[in-house]
């Protein structure tokens, strides 16, 4: 028996050639009359090797889809089939044709479970389905991972019906009452249940008592398990290997207290009509799910006290469903899942604060073994007045060291999540573990997108990369929403059926335009703004060099990050303008922030606004920084004459956090100024604005005659665009785009009150006009607009830019 614990591998081509020596130097060594037994020994083995040489592909189903199947597969009148008494499988070695009992065995443990076989000719060959209820009892009772287990069949079919049955609830973070339970019990044993001592089973609370489940329970309810203690068969003792079936009315059922246990492990659920298995999980969870798995597996099911208290924390922005993790990883682990939100837990004195606290890591203690999610960590420890009150902090450290002076047979795993990136130190320390959510990529969105779509059955005809590129900013609970909107969106357009729906590429913009208007001021994040390249005239150059140094990051074709861009120039060139059409014509958030709205009193809140710009850059990505009067926020460290220096560390800040970007290939800084001589050199040095951009006047008639058809696209001209040949030959020289943009607007309104008066005239003051039809500019409107216009660059002003435009050209 020590070789077979040892060896657990039957496949091996050691292991029975081993095994037969071992026994054979026993028998020989006792008595040589067993020479026979050894030969039949010899045989039995010899089968077990070919049964347990075949390959089984077991696949574990929820308890709903696996009965989904059964009923597909068996609609027998008058015979009922229990998902936790029987399993699914095409066996090829057995040619079963019809339902068959069979043991489940294996050779590590050598034990048996008797299960029902129903033939599933749809499925591969040796591929045998079965509950996540079942497969826990399986290899709980057989001791031994169900990989290693083979099919024998059963020539005794009797059915036995139990006299009495002794069952324990297995302790919950649930809130049930005594009317609850017994009425679960009397409709689940309505009908019969195979079941076996040391089993455990699960009542589905709402398919049970669906008309109860508000009386007598919270919502968050749904599967009780139960565990069997004992059986009896004719006043008779069942062993653990013994199954009977029981039955409300046949069977004495006897509640005995509540026991603690590890509950089934949930696994790959089935999709109704494609009929194809689903992660229970998104992809994007994945890495974060691993990481918290491999910290909480040393904790479980461990001999050795570790020396460690299992803590962690769990970091990651607001709608990254930190908690929806948690309980993905209970789920995946048997555990229960207890949820405390740290908002309702602090109350207004120390003392309530601290009752609290003691009821919830009393209530963990209750419902082990478990994970504890303590939800908005940051804002404990924090009195009324928003200030670190040391009592709390203590005490809850205090709390938690007492929780684990004794060593428990289950364990209690703490995990705390947050959203800020700096917590309390002396809370920090607690934690032995650290986990981080990352931003979403846009693969990973395209794929949680697609996730989402599978998971609720719905069908689409859209292109889930451009709409992942469109959610930058979006995460799970975000990407959920837009789903759910995009459904809305197409049942408002016509009568659909819901089992048919197809999404289209159009619901998804309008769920993508509503959700924008809707939740973009309370993100943070502001709106791209539409401005295209059709509204810039001119500045073809600068476009070229814009384009080529935005779309190479964003297609990662080199593996090189951004590089920041510096556009200077006397003011009014459209410096801002073309920021603002870049974020438009590639999707990108738009971040614009002003050098002096950063900038504050108090000492180290500028430096900490500049951190908060990166933050949201981060949130927003893929997203253009775009720093605004960028001289006023970085001038020449040392220059500045502030006594404090806040200048210099604001600009040491932002240096910091530029550098910080050189990983990340989707946030882009744009910087604007009119004065960069008076800009700090360092950040003009290669990897921060490495490349500086001059947008200078429109001098040229083609330049100015593009920005003029620019301006008026949505003009109604006398000429359509004919008298621009004109106006051009009266503007002033050095005329900026800024003036221009004053020239069209003038001119507008020049014609628009021409028309008012002459509308006044004909009809009096009764009558109503549309301005936006009736109006037409002509060339006397532009002209008398040229004639008022005062330039905003002079001309020594615009030679002094053009020697700084050669200075600087060495720079970039």
């Amino acid at each position: 028996m020590g070789l077979l614990n040892r060896s657990r591998d039957m496949k091996s081509p050691y292991f029975y050639t081993h095994f037969l020596r071992a026994l054979t130097r026993m028998l020989m060594s006792h008595n040589s009359n067993y020479i026979l037994f050894y030969v039949f020994l010899h045989y039995v083995l010899l089968r077990l090797k070919v049964l347990a040489g075949t390959t089984f592909k077991w696949k574990t189903l929820a308890d709903k889809a696996l009965k989904g199947l059964i009923k597909q597969c068996h609609d027998e009148e008058n015979c009922y089939v229990d998902c936790n008494s029987c399993v699914l499988a095409n066996v090829e070695c057995f040619k079963v044709s019809t339902p068959t009992w069979f043991y489940v065995c294996s050779v590590v443990s050598l034990r048996k479970y008797k299960v029902l076989v129903i033939p599933l000719n749809d499925s591969d060959t040796n591929e045998i389905w079965v509950s996540e209820v079942m497969r826990h009892n399986i290899e709980s009772a057989l001791h031994c991972d169900v990989a290693a287990c083979f099919l024998l069949p059963i020539k005794d079919n009797t059915v036995r019906f139990a006299a009495e049955a002794k069952i324990s609830m297995i302790s919950n973070p649930y809130d049930t009452t005594n009317n609850m339970i017994c009425a679960l019990l009397e409709n689940y044993f309505s009908e019969p249940r195979l079941l076996r001592k040391n089993d455990l089973f699960g009542i589905d609370v709402k398919e049970c008592v669906s008309d109860q489940v508000y009386l007598h329970s919270n919502s968050s309810v749904s599967v009780i398990y139960f565990k069997v203690n004992a059986i009896k068969v004719n006043n008779k003792d069942c062993i653990s290997s013994e199954s009977a079936y029981i039955l409300h009315g046949e069977t004495t059922l006897i509640q005995e207290p509540n026991v603690y246990s590890y509950i089934p492990r949930k696994h790959l659920y089935l999709d109704g009509t494609a009929e194809e298995l689903i992660e229970p999980y998104p992809p994007s969870f994945a890495a974060p799910l691993k990481h918290l798995e491999h910290c909480i597996l040393p904790c479980i099911n461990c001999d050795i006290q570790l020396p460690i208290k299992p803590l962690f924390l769990l970091k990651g922005s607001q709608g990254s469903s930190k908690r929806k993790l948690i309980r993905i990883v209970s789920e995946k682990l048997g555990l229960h899942y207890l949820h405390a939100d740290f908002a309702e837990v602090q109350a207004l004195t120390s003392a309530q604060t601290e009752a609290k606290l003691r009821i919830v890591l009393h209530n963990a203690k209750q419902s082990v073994p478990c994970i504890l999610c303590l939800n908005n960590i940051e804002v404990f420890g924090k009195n009324s007045e928003g200030q670190k009150d040391e009592r709390i902090i203590s005490t809850f450290s205090a709390e938690v060291n007492a929780l684990y002076e004794k060593r428990l047979k289950y364990p209690i795993i703490v995990v705390a999540t947050t959203s800020e990136s700096d917590i309390p130190a002396e809370l920090n320390r607690m934690f032995i573990e650290t986990i981080h959510i990352e931003y979403l990529d846009q693969n990973t969105r395209a794929e949680l997108i697609s996730w989402l779509l599978a998971k609720r059955n719905l069908k689409h005809r859209a292109n889930l990369s451009k709409i992942s590129g469109m959610c930058s900013n979006f995460g799970y609970a975000d990407l959920t929403a837009l789903i759910l909107h995009a459904v809305k969106a197409h049942c408002e357009q016509a009568d659909v059926d819901l089992k048919s729906l197809t999404l289209s590429q159009e619901d998804f913009d309008k769920a993508y335009e509503y959700m924008q208007s809707t939740y973009t001021d309370c993100k943070g994040v502001p709106r791209v703004p539409k401005i295209h390249w059709e509204d810039i005239g001119g500045l073809a150059d600068l476009k070229h060099e814009i384009m080529r140094r935005i779309q190479l990051p964003l297609l990662n074709a080199l593996g090189f990050g951004q590089s920041g861009l510096l556009l200077y120039g006397p003011p009014g060139t459209g410096k801002t303008l073309l920021a603002k059409a870049v974020a438009t014509e590639y999707q990108l958030h738009f971040l614009s922030v002003k050098g002096p709205e950063v900038l504050n009193m108090y000492v180290g809140q500028s430096e900490k606004n500049v951190r908060q710009v990166f933050e949201r850059a981060r949130a927003a990505a893929p997203c253009i920084i775009f720093f605004d009067e960028l001289d006023s926020l970085a001038p020449n460290r040392g220059r500045s004459g502030d006594s404090g220096g806040v200048m210099d560390r604001v600009v040491s800040q932002l240096l910091a956090e530029m550098d910080g970007l050189e990983c990340s290939s989707n946030i882009f800084i744009i910087g604007a100024t009119n004065r960069p001589d008076l800009i700090d050199p360092a950040l003009l040095r290669p990897g921060r604005y490495d490349k500086l951009l001059y947008v200078g006047i429109h001098s040229d008639r083609d330049s100015q005659l593009k920005v003029l058809e620019a301006l008026t696209r949505k003009f109604k001209l006398h000429e359509n665009g004919q008298e621009f040949g004109e106006l051009v030959n009266h503007l002033p020289d050095h005329t900026t785009g800024a003036d221009l943009y004053s020239v069209c607007s003038n001119a507008w309104l020049n014609a628009a009150r021409r028309v008012l008066s002459e509308h006044s005239v004909d009809q009096g003051t009764s009558g109503k006009i549309e301005l936006n039809e009736s109006v037409t500019v002509e060339l006397e409107d532009f002209l008398k607009a040229v004639r008022e216009l005062v330039p905003s660059v002079s001309a020594e002003e615009a030679e002094r830019y053009k020697r700084m435009q050669i200075e600087l050209s060495s720079v970039s």
